[in-house]
């Protein structure tokens, strides 16, 4: 892939990975941040649901530094999940799809993990004998499925008419560029800790050395590993769609 470099008079300078999300939203909605199949998120979407999502974070109590799980392929709401609880202060755990059960269970248990955001039903129903061996575990929610209850458009839904703003307000404020954003799981109960100031060097590097004019790129790099994520963010720091295909590789 090639990049544009993000034209700074334009946006604002991030020091924090969900930074991105408000210099997307002062470009405008010129072209999508994310596409999927014939699906398109805009910066202004992309920053309301990311708002909205951190407001019910908050209600549910997340705690600073608490890690968040992620498994998903990558879709445009992978984004919004990550970015939502880095904003709340929170730290977020992606685990690959097709991992075994026992690292599930080592990896969500091993750092705590109340929250796992989970792609749908179907992926849900492969869980359904591993989660109850998550003693932390408080809820599972569905990315992709029905608004409301427990899914990603019912907790968007609530964010949106929660009195938290002045919380969250604080959360932002208080969270440093060398904070812990993110996580990678390693195996065998290890893990591998990234801030915010090492992720965003590496995607400054990457936009600034890798040139093109392209104004869309290709994600086929999983979301779930350290190397997609940083190209991911690579392409949103230099204000370009991120294209997922229907299917991941």
């Amino acid at each position: 892939m090639s990049y544009t470099r993000l034209d700074m008079t334009q946006s604002i300078l991030p020091t924090r990975l969900f930074d991105l999300v408000d210099a997307a939203a002062l470009r405008g909605d010129r072209r999508p941040c994310f596409t999927h199949g014939d699906r398109r998120l805009f910066a202004s979407a992309y920053k309301k649901h990311v708002d909205a999502l951190s407001l019910a974070l908050v209600d549910f109590g997340l705690r600073r530094g608490e890690a968040v799980a992620i498994v998903a392929e990558n879709r445009p709401e992978w984004n919004v999940v990550d970015m939502a609880v880095m904003q709340a202060g929170g730290v977020t755990l992606p685990l690959c799809v097709g991992l075994s059960a026992e690292d599930y269970i080592e990896g969500m248990d091993g750092v705590g993990v109340r929250l796992l955001f989970i792609e749908d039903e179907a992926l849900l129903g492969r869980f359904r004998t591993i989660l109850p061996q998550v003693a932390s575990l408080q809820k599972a929610v569905l990315m992709v499925g029905d608004d409301g209850g427990e899914t990603l458009g019912g907790w968007i839904a609530d964010g949106s008419s929660s009195g938290a703003g002045a919380a969250l307000e604080r959360r932002r404020s208080l969270t440093s560029t060398d904070d812990v954003c993110t996580m990678a799981y390693t195996g065998c109960g290890t893990f591998r800790k990234y801030t915010h100031r090492q992720l965003l060097a590496e995607v400054a590097g990457l936009a600034s050395s890798e040139g093109g004019r392209r104004r869309a790129a290709s994600c086929n790099n999983a979301l779930c590993t350290v190397y997609g994520r940083t190209r991911n963010y690579v392409c949103q720091y230099a204000g370009r769609t991120v294209e997922y295909p229907s299917a991941v590789l």
